[in-house]
């Protein structure tokens, strides 16, 4: 009897283990066929063969269930951004794969996209820190880089949030036209991107930011005098 009790937590939570693999398997098959819009938990629950009570084990409401899908998309995107740059370090062209890898993911997984981005963000201010191996931590680490700062808080934060926010704009945008507008539309649109995104990094590499990093540099506020080498835009 002993023995036997020693094995049952085991056992129990084995079988514990596989029916949340099962749920959140049978969520992924119906968000991808349906987008998040109509996932409930009872659909999830009939599909898996466990009672709707035996959901609420697990996930005590149709939010727990989709934060749960958005956190698994967003860590393989996130994933999926470092491995487009692990062997790149040119600035130019890491902010460049960055952005055709976050393109791709959109285009792979249109459904898992449409999750992290038709849901509000979790973080509500520019006073709020964002990780740095997250989707968009990336980006403005590399964007960070084209400028010259020396690390994420050594420029001013809104400067760069707004450089940052305008590239994720950039590649968003193209991402979204990939996946609506545009879906099924015969052009290279590899080579359009591409062009486009190495153009922007490589006009930002050109500049020179000090003046415009310097103290007094606001953002927003007034548009200020651009440099690059030889000209004043």
């Amino acid at each position: 009897m002993t023995r036997r009790a020693a094995r049952d937590p085991e056992t129990r939570e084995t079988r514990r283990t596989r029916k949340r693999a099962r749920i959140l398997t049978v969520a992924r098959g119906l968000l991808r066929q349906h987008g998040h819009e109509r996932l409930s938990l009872r659909g999830v629950a009939r599909q898996a063969g466990v009672s709707p009570a035996g959901m609420y084990e697990f996930f005590h409401a149709r939010d727990d269930l989709v934060a749960t899908l958005a956190g698994e998309a967003s860590a393989r995107l996130s994933r999926g951004l470092r491995t487009s740059t692990q062997d790149t370090t040119e600035p130019v062209e890491r902010l460049v794969q960055l952005g055709l890898a976050y393109i791709r993911f959109a285009k792979r997984h249109p459904a898992d996209f449409m999750l992290l981005y038709g849901r509000l963000s979790r973080r509500r201010s520019l006073a709020e820190d964002v990780p740095a191996e997250s989707e968009y931590g990336q980006i403005r680490s590399a964007v960070a880089e084209i400028i010259g700062a020396r690390g994420v808080r050594a420029a001013d934060p809104r400067f760069l949030e707004a450089l940052a926010y305008g590239f994720w704009s950039v590649i968003h945008g193209m991402a979204m036209l990939q996946l609506t507008h545009l879906s099924g539309f015969r052009a290279d649109f590899a080579s359009a991107h591409r062009l486009v995104l190495g153009s922007i990094a490589a006009s930002w590499r050109r500049m020179d930011w000090e003046e415009i990093l310097a103290p007094h540099a606001e953002v927003p506020g007034p548009k200020p005098t651009i440099r690059t080498r030889g000209k004043i835009r």
